[in-house]
């Protein structure tokens, strides 16, 4: 696109933008400014007249006259006496330019052809009109008066034209600012954050209201109708978009906005073209907007300043958009566009994922538009400047092309887009450096590795993985032995095409540190390799097992087998049997030889009872670790006599029971012991010791419960061990005593409490250890007829927490009679730690 950019004296030409060596054009033009500035006091509107090649520029409320250029930007003329003039349009035949003066109160007509005003309508003592618009064959203008706002028309045909105001239309509080397109008028005026914006039809020359509502805005400084009539854009610096509503009812059109840029942007110019296209301007330079497509077609910066407020115009050719700056000095500069619809391009080329001799590689890339992508377009390809074959551009923007190269080296491709009549050319490069794929050859697994067979697995890798290796590719194999530092040729080995992998097979036939040496010789597309992968032989840990009998009878032949894993083995090999029986504690010791295959044979005479231990040892060799089992035998034992007897079935309370074990015939064993194991607690050991010479060992246990004794014979050379039980029953301890009385006197030596008539005694029974819960009985006699008789037995008294019972005694007919009570422990049936027990006797008599 070229831009000239213009003042009174001077005319400027676009610089062409950079290419690098691998992309296109950049993605935003941008222009130089070295122009004087226009001769402006301010800058209100700009109005673009094709048929007579010239450009209106008015400057606002305070100026004098209108700047007319022409279409190159070349100063023509001044039409002075148009006081304030502002808002500017053009008739339909472009032969009248109307200006609304602003200082001037009036609407100015203006022969476009001669430049000298033909006419002017006053509107009104006091008026400031602002903006002019032409449609349905009247010039409407927003002006102010008497502190608020309205809308006007002049009927330029009438024999005589007057400035009228529209009272149905004077809803306003400033003066609204107007546009026109496809016979429909358009209002706005500012409300604080919003706009208050209304439609109106005028197709018949009257207006009719279409919409009237706030919208999105502000203080909006660009305001236009489509040529269609069907949308209203608002540009107000406030917003981030350029905002787009439906002329009908004001809602949000689609799009609903056209982006300045970020943040701060500032919309503040629009212009739509005949052909739709969209030119909206802010801070952050001018961007076009084909239609409805919400993607900018262009972005132009300029460097000559900000465009100022309403802006911008397009031309009548369809191509060329005008554009007025102001500097940060102030100064106004007029920029001519003559091909802003011209869409940006940008090729990238991207590298091929590789590239190698005699493979043919695919080199792709990209062309980027901020527009629609110019789908088919062909793209030029050559290498090294020799033309290759074309390639065309997919609905995506991408291309490929591929190309083969026998030899190494590197070579530059360039990729040309000549540009048509919407997009702009581009061109990318790109150098490709041809080279073989650097390999390795790697071990990766080892399946086996003892001195007859070592497996293990290795894989050929290009660099990323890329490349094919053919059919036929082999990796040579060394065997290198680390400690004497020989090297074995193993020959090759065929690696799978599919996998990479490859197998090694190998028997070294010894023990040792080894290093298996992988080469590969490389193709006409991968550079060779060569790796080695270390392993440790280890001799084998063979597995040794025997199958001895789990009895034997003593004195008898005993013959069992074993077998040594992991053969074959070399002929005067021996393994070393020991025996380890009780009557040795040195084990006996022979030798016994190993088969080829690994068989072992154990022969033996056991001759002491019990418990016989073989245990086999193979000392290792060359190829062999050493090896041990054991295996334990059983050798039959005659067995004796043993029993264990108590001085007495059932034991008071911590009384001290006898127990005797009695030991039959043994051959040299003589040790007997006893353990106690009470009701609920843990076997304890009461003694050890050797019997006497009837064969018993006595010793003495106190019993507070029930107790099972057990006698043990450990066993000897000959005779099996040998065990036996007795259980004796254990009473509980009760505390017995009696409450109320007020002396106590003997009766044939016995104590007698004494009880007033009048009082009730009370037996209280205390029971250990502890039962609470369970149950305690009392039983009371008479003595009378020589003897003592039963009176009564209670029933069950439930033992309390502190394991005790108290009973009260009710007795009648007691006057000088002797009694007696006694308490009874009754055990719970859950509770076999002790038995039923009676207390003793505690005797009273009753006196007055």
């Amino acid at each position: 696109m070229r831009l000239t950019q213009v003042s009174l004296v001077a005319t400027f030409s676009l610089v062409a933008g950079l290419t690098t060596t691998t992309v296109g054009l950049a993605g935003s033009v941008t222009y130089a400014d070295d122009m004087a500035a226009l001769p402006l006091s301010g800058y209100a509107h700009l109005l673009v007249d094709p048929a007579h090649q010239h450009v209106f520029v008015s400057q606002g409320a305070g100026s004098t006259g209108i700047v007319v250029t022409d279409l190159s930007g070349t100063p023509v003329t001044t039409i002075a006496g148009e006081q304030g003039a502002t808002g500017l349009a053009l008739s339909p035949d472009g032969g009248t330019l109307y200006a609304a003066l602003a200082d001037g109160g009036a609407i100015a007509a203006i022969d476009t052809a001669t430049l000298t005003e033909t006419a002017r309508w006053s509107t009104g003592a006091g008026s400031s009109p602002v903006s002019v618009a032409v449609a349905g064959g009247r010039v409407w203008y927003g002006y102010t008066a008497d502190g608020k706002g309205g809308i006007g028309s002049v009927d330029p045909s009438a024999p005589a034209p007057a400035a009228l105001p529209q009272p149905a239309l004077s809803q306003w509080t400033t003066a609204p600012l107007l546009a026109t397109g496809g016979d429909v008028l358009a209002a706005e005026e500012p409300q604080g954050s919003l706009s208050h914006v209304a439609t109106f039809g005028v197709a018949s020359g009257t207006a009719s209201v279409k919409a009237d509502t706030l919208v999105y805005g502000g203080t909006a400084t660009g305001f236009a109708v489509t040529g269609d009539g069907t949308r209203v854009l608002l540009a107000a610096p406030q917003q981030l978009a350029l905002r787009a509503y439906r002329s009908t009812d004001l809602a949000a059109a689609d799009p609903a906005a056209y982006f300045t840029g970020g943040s701060g942007s500032a919309p503040g110019s629009v212009a739509v073209d005949t052909d739709g296209t969209v030119a909206v301007a802010g801070t952050s330079g001018v961007y076009l907007y084909a239609g409805t497509n919400t993607l900018a077609e262009n972005h132009l910066t300029l460097p000559s300043g900000a465009v100022a407020p309403d802006g911008l115009e397009w031309g009548a050719d369809g191509t060329t958009l005008y554009a007025v700056t102001k500097d940060s000095s102030g100064a106004y500069r007029l920029n001519v566009l003559d091909a802003p619809k011209l869409t940006d391009t940008e090729l990238v080329l991207r590298h091929p994922q590789y590239a190698v001799p005699t493979e043919r590689y695919t080199v792709s890339g990209s062309l980027s538009s901020r527009g629609l992508l110019p789908a088919g377009a062909s793209l030029e390809v050559t290498r090294d400047g020799t033309a290759l074959p074309d390639t065309a551009l997919g609905a995506d923007g991408t291309f490929t092309f591929t190309d083969l190269r026998q030899d190494e080296g590197t070579y530059t491709y360039q990729v040309a887009y000549a540009g048509d009549a919407t997009h702009r050319p581009a061109t990318a490069s790109l150098a490709v450096n041809v080279a073989k794929l650097p390999t390795d050859v790697v071990g990766t697994d080892i399946t086996s590795a003892n001195p007859g067979s070592v497996v293990l697995t290795g894989r050929l890798m290009a660099q990323l993985g890329l490349g094919t290796f053919p059919q036929g590719t082999t990796v040579q194999v060394a065997r290198r032995d680390e400690a004497t530092q020989q090297t074995v040729p193993l020959g090759s080995v065929p690696v799978d095409p599919a996998t990479l992998r490859f197998t090694v097979t190998d028997a070294p036939g010894a023990a040792g540190s080894f290093t298996y040496v992988f080469t590969y010789a490389g193709d006409a597309t991968h550079q060779p390799s060569e790796s080695g992968m270390s392993i440790v032989v280890a001799p084998y840990a063979p597995a040794l097992t025997l199958s001895a009998p789990a009895t034997a009878v003593r004195g008898s032949a005993l013959s069992f087998g074993g077998k040594l894993g992991d053969g074959p083995y070399a002929a005067g090999r021996t393994v070393t049997v020991s025996r380890k029986d009780a009557a040795h504690s040195t084990p006996l010791t022979w030798t016994t030889p190993v088969a080829a295959d690994g068989t072992i044979t154990v022969k033996d005479t056991p001759d002491i009872g019990g418990a016989n231990t073989y245990t086999v040892t193979y000392p290792g060799d060359a190829s062999h670790r050493a090896a041990t089992a054991l295996a334990t035998v059983q050798v039959s034992r005659a067995a004796t006599a043993l029993t264990v007897t108590s001085s007495a079935s059932s034991y008071a309370y911590g009384a001290t029971a006898t127990v005797t074990a009695h030991l039959g015939t043994t051959y040299n064993g003589r040790t007997v012991s006893i353990h106690a194991t009470p009701y609920g607690g843990a076997k304890t050991l009461v003694t050890t010791g050797t019997v006497d010479a009837y064969g018993n060992l006595r010793t003495t246990y106190k019993v507070t419960r029930n107790t099972t004794f057990t006698a043990s014979f450990a066993g000897d050379h000959r005779y099996a061990p040998a065990t036996a039980t007795r259980a004796v029953n254990g009473y509980v301890k009760i505390a017995t005593a009696l409450g109320g009385y007020y002396t106590s006197t003997m009766y044939s030596g016995i104590t007698y409490r004494v009880f007033h008539k009048t009082v009730k005694p009370t037996a209280t029974a205390t029971v250990t250890p502890n039962k609470a819960g369970q149950c305690e009985r009392f039983q009371v006699q008479q003595y009378y007829s020589g003897a003592w008789h039963t009176l009564t037995t209670s029933g069950c008294y439930a033992l309390s927490s502190t394991s005790s019972a108290k009973a009260q005694l009710s007795l009648t007919n007691a006057l000088n009679q002797k009694f007696r009570v006694r308490p009874k422990y009754e055990r719970s049936t859950k509770d076999l730690s002790n038995v039923n027990t009676w207390g003793g006797w505690l005797y009273f008599v009753v006196r007055t």
